[in-house]
């Protein structure tokens, strides 16, 4: 019969057939992305750190993670020695085996602490830590409470990061109801692993929750481009047109119940059709007030704070691109991009900074036009908290902001070739296809984010070129929107 380490119970919780791919088709895997491979550096960083909390441990990390023998050994051994802290206790039973962030002896009881980057207790954590209970039970030992480490969103870095970065959530009761639970599962998920082929298991809801399942191009290998799961906000509806086989958009009857925005799908992808509300826009956009700025940040939210005065998970900017277009149809662009040593210089405010060259950049008045404002906005908000100085200049720009968004978000203009979507990402190739990211080496937020945050902790760019590229990168998204603006403008002024 096989063994279960968690990370597999944790599997066959989601899907039996995960699962059994995990034991005999690994080949089906895909490859570990880098967002994937950023998460499990992040798991690692935020374990070492919580070490700090109960410092001085013993630590029983495999050197070889193909052989838990020593690790089980000296954890018995260090256990039986009243050793009163231990990193990846390794426990081991029947057919089960389990690594446990940290054991701890508190006063005359034992703490099983499992240490999470999240901000609050999962229900899929509690998955983790029922089945590790059961482990721990079975080998013999059973812990006297059960803790989930997860990080304070309410600290605020000042200096060098302390243990108070985490929050011990006692869930010892809510491990313990799920005891009958886990030996349900636990014989379900082995009976399914001595079957010869793979489950027969459909696609359904599991392959996404809680997390998107490795195999799942695999199993999803039949449903082809533009199908029914690509219908915006569809949730059942996708299921139900699945279960009559029916895969495709286009073939979806004309007469199935379909919100607006479904129909608008449908029928573009079907016959073409484009929803242009010429009347909405033109009302929209010439409110506006020249001269217009288009502007956009760009921010980091580390899990560990790496400013003064920022929370874990904090958006924090780093960079801002401005084009400024006046009633003469002259274009001026500026910008910002903090230097990475200054989050760590305490001599240096790179927020100060920003809102310095924001304040030069800036005319009195005039419309600033965002795309998803609202991110704009809480950023503009969380520094006025910060700076209650600036508080006249930073709500004066949050007062002439206006959101380009709503065009799309509204369904005044919808192409099909924008898919569900209406982010940047997604009407800017549809609708002015000559501008295009695909040819920046930084080119989307989320790795400009990661770039930066890279060079924060280096202490410099990390790259010759890097500074070059988050600029051009930045510089394109308020670019698009001067672009998306003319465009909508010449739907009316001929």
């Amino acid at each position: 019969m096989k063994t279960l380490s968690k990370s597999r119970f944790v599997s066959g919780i989601q899907c039996h057939k995960k699962v059994w791919f995990d034991f005999y088709r690994k080949d089906l895997k895909a490859p570990v992305n880098e967002a994937q491979q950023r998460i499990f550096d992040l798991g690692h960083k935020i374990g070492e750190l919580a070490w700090r909390k109960f410092p001085d441990g013993k630590d029983a990390t495999p050197e070889d993670y193909l052989d838990f023998t020593p690790s089980i050994a000296n954890t018995k051994q260090w256990i039986s020695e009243g050793m009163p802290t231990i990193y990846e206790a390794t426990f081991s039973a029947r057919n089960v085996f389990c690594m446990l962030d940290i054991l701890h002896k508190h006063q005359d009881e034992y703490w099983a602490i499992e240490v999470k980057n999240s901000t609050s207790v999962k229900d899929y954590h509690l998955t983790d830590a029922a089945f590790q209970y059961f482990v721990m039970a079975e080998s013999g030992f059973i812990p006297d409470r059960f803790f989930l480490m997860h990080i304070n969103n309410q600290y605020v870095k000042d200096g060098e990061i302390t243990s108070d970065i985490f929050h011990l959530e006692d869930i010892t009761e809510k491990v313990l109801e799920r005891q009958p639970w886990v030996i349900e599962n636990l014989d379900a998920i082995l009976q399914a692993l001595e079957l010869e082929d793979e489950p027969e298991i459909t696609i359904g809801g599991q392959c996404g929750s809680p997390f998107t399942c490795d195999y799942q191009h695999h199993c999803w290998s039949h449903i082809p481009e533009n199908s029914v799961f690509e219908l915006s906000r569809a949730g059942k509806k996708s299921w139900d047109l699945y279960e009559q086989n029916i895969l495709s958009i286009n073939d979806i009857p004309e007469d199935y119940p379909l919100s607006n925005f479904q129909q608008l799908q449908f029928r573009g992808s079907k016959f073409g059709e484009k929803h242009i509300d010429v009347v909405s826009i033109q009302n929209f956009v010439d409110k506006w007030h020249f001269p217009l700025y288009f502007f956009d940040f760009e921010t980091i939210f580390p899990a560990i704070p790496v400013l003064d005065g920022t929370r874990p998970y904090e958006q924090v900017p780093f960079q801002y691109s401005l084009h400024r277009l006046d009633d003469q149809g002259n274009l001026d662009h500026f910008e910002f991009l903090a230097n990475p040593a200054s989050f760590q210089d305490p001599n240096e405010s790179p927020l100060k900074n920003l809102i310095y060259e924001m304040k030069n950049h800036f005319g009195s008045n005039g419309s600033i036009i965002a795309y998803n404002m609202a991110f704009e906005k809480r950023i503009l908000v969380s520094l006025k908290e910060k700076f209650p100085e600036e508080k006249t200049f930073l709500e004066d720009l949050i007062e002439r902001m206006v959101d380009l968004m709503v065009v799309f978000q509204k369904n005044w203009y919808y192409d099909s070739a924008m898919g569900k979507s209406y982010s940047i990402k997604a009407v800017l190739p549809a609708l002015i296809p000559e501008l295009s990211y695909q040819d920046l080496e930084v080119s989307n937020g989320d790795m400009a984010s990661n770039l930066f945050h890279a060079s924060v902790e280096n202490g410099s760019f990390i790259t010759k070129n890097l500074k070059k590229n988050l600029l051009e990168y930045c510089k394109l998204d308020t670019y698009a929107m001067v672009a998306l603006y003319h465009f909508l403008q010449n739907l009316y002024v001929r």
